[in-house]
């Protein structure tokens, strides 16, 4: 089941434009694989551009979602 979060997240490795490791909820969070990423168009009426879209499975065994606008990242959604 998922559950939509939309928290901001720290991240703290970078490879390529890429993020490989992000601290949430106070633990650090290692991304052993993005299994999918697109692109969304945000609200444009309200002036907002595009989202980079990850899904990506970590070293906690946790699958998560994340977003970047305007290069701040969120967890999007978070399954469990």
């Amino acid at each position: 089941m998922s559950r939509i979060v939309r928290q901001p997240i720290a991240v703290c490795r970078w490879q390529a434009d890429d993020p490989v490791a992000f601290v949430h909820r106070g633990e650090v969070h290692t991304i052993v694989e993005i299994l999918d990423r697109w692109v969304e168009m945000g609200d444009w009426w309200q002036g907002e551009g595009e989202r980079k879209m990850l899904w990506v499975w970590t070293d906690h065994n946790a699958l998560f979602e994340l977003e970047c606008t305007k290069q701040s990242w969120f967890v999007y959604k978070a399954w469990d």
